[in-house]
Order: structure tokens, then C-alpha cells, then sequence
């Protein structure tokens, strides 16, 4: 079974909702550790402490990818944790999701949540990518619902604009994309 597939049923059994991933980045995507799928090499702990790769994306210097995993520590600091650098937008979400103490109904339908908001954002910059490519700009979108949440405009010289610190950031971000930025 393809790595994209794989995940996909790893999720729904998991009564979680699939990651989206661009068409075009779906046949890399590779199972690379339990509860970890991606189209490159990626720390699932570093994804967790979730800072080292949007200052990655904000560097430029990483090509398109996808990634996905359960990660954390101790026993109730798990989230998941999504990443999505595609041409010009940049995804980093993650929410809490499997630690011992959880809600188990409430945790599944957050992370049902954000993925799907994660789908919004990646539809809406599909729509407005070639405008998106014109401009040089890069949006990042950073939404953890256990730390710090932005969204901003990474300009070709690698200034980087806050348009809002926010807990809502995914959904900012789409209304931003869809509106024209």
C-alpha cells in the first residue's frame, strides 16, 4: 500500500479525519516511523516542539513537503502535528491528541477540527497560487493550540509581517487567502 493510502486508514481508524495533502506531493508521501508519514526525512519530536521547522520555512531553504505525526512525551503531552511547505504557503498546526488524561470524543473532534482547517487554508492557496507566486511572498501559517498561534506574510528578502497573533490562525489565514491578502 502507497504511503498516502496508508495513512488514510491509520487515521480513520483512529476516528481522525485524513491529512490533506496537494495532489502533487501525494505520491512521495512515506510512512517513515509509526504515526509518522511525510514526503521527506523529519523528527517527529522536533515536529512536536514545533518552532525549528517554521523557522526552517521562514529561511526558504526547504523545498515542498508534507508531514504528520504523533508525537509528545511523559504521558499527556502528545499532540498531532501537521506541516505543509508548498510553494507559497507554509502550514505548521498541532492540538493535543492521545495522552492518558485526555478527553478522548473532545481531542479526536479537535483534531478533526484542524485538519480540516488546514484543508481550507491548502484550498485557498491552491486558488490563489499563481497570484500567490507573482507576488514572491510567502504566507506562513503557525496555529498550535498548546503554544503561541501567528500568521504573516515572509517577503522575498526574508522580512516576515505578523498580520495577527491569534489562537484562530487557520482560519484567518483561508479568510486572508480567500479575500485576496
Amino acid at each position: 500500500m502507497d504511503g498516502a493510502n496508508e495513512m488514510r486508514q491509520v487515521f480513520a481508524g483512529a476516528g481522525l479525519s485524513a491529512p490533506p495533502v496537494p495532489p502533487d506531493l501525494e505520491p512521495r508521501v512515506r510512512r517513515r516511523g509509526d504515526w509518522l508519514y511525510a514526503t521527506r526525512r523529519i523528527d517527529p519530536m522536533a515536529m512536536y516542539m514545533f518552532l525549528d521547522h517554521v523557522t526552517e520555512a521562514m529561511s526558504r531553504r526547504v523545498g515542498d513537503y508534507m508531514a504528520v505525526c504523533h508525537a509528545g512525551h511523559g504521558v499527556n503531552s502528545y499532540c498531532v502535528n501537521y506541516h505543509l511547505v508548498w510553494g507559497p504557503v507554509a502550514i505548521f498546526a498541532q492540538t493535543g491528541w492521545g495522552g492518558v488524561y485526555m478527553d478522548r470524543d473532545r481531542s479526536a473532534a479537535d483534531v478533526r477540527d484542524l485538519l480540516a482547517q488546514c484543508g481550507d487554508v491548502l484550498a485557498a492557496a491552491a486558488a490563489a497560487r499563481p497570484a500567490l507566486e507573482r507576488s514572491g511572498r510567502r504566507l506562513v501559517v503557525a496555529e498550535s493550540r498548546i503554544r503561541r498561534s501567528t500568521y504573516g506574510w515572509l517577503d522575498e528578502d526574508g522580512r516576515y509581517t505578523t498580520v495577527e497573533d491569534t489562537r484562530e490562525a487557520l482560519s484567518g489565514a483561508a479568510a486572508l487567502l480567500r479575500s485576496g491578502g
